[in-house]
């Protein structure tokens, strides 16, 4: 897995978490900031979000069995708006499950090189 393709299903779980007709304002600018569709490039809507994802990072290895484990920090990271409740309602399971299925398709990032 690499840093866009983690980045993006953290991006999943919080969009599908919070409903944007229930969140308050800051949740949902969180998520259209990370918004990683919004140009053909790889990134986030707000070019700093994944740059401070990126340093985030800073060239672990990434693998779906600590994947959980790193989008839970991350999150944590993010001080605009507490998103870390979407994370509490997920399981390690569930999050796993979610990811093999998402790698398993094509998608926007799949041929960058592996963190």
């Amino acid at each position: 897995m690499n840093e866009f393709e983690l980045f993006t299903l953290i991006y999943f779980v919080l969009d599908s978490y919070y409903d944007s007709d229930e969140c308050d304002d800051y949740i949902n600018t969180v998520i259209s900031d990370m918004g990683p569709f919004t140009f053909s490039d790889i990134g986030s809507a707000d070019r700093s979000v994944f740059e401070n994802f990126k340093k985030f990072i800073d060239g672990r290895k990434i693998t779906i069995d600590n994947s959980f484990s790193l989008a839970k920090d991350y999150v944590k990271t993010i001080t605009y708006a507490d998103v870390t409740p979407a994370f509490e309602d997920m399981t390690e399971e569930r999050w796993k499950e979610g990811c093999e299925e998402y790698l398993a398709q094509p998608h926007k990032g799949m041929d960058l090189k592996q963190s």
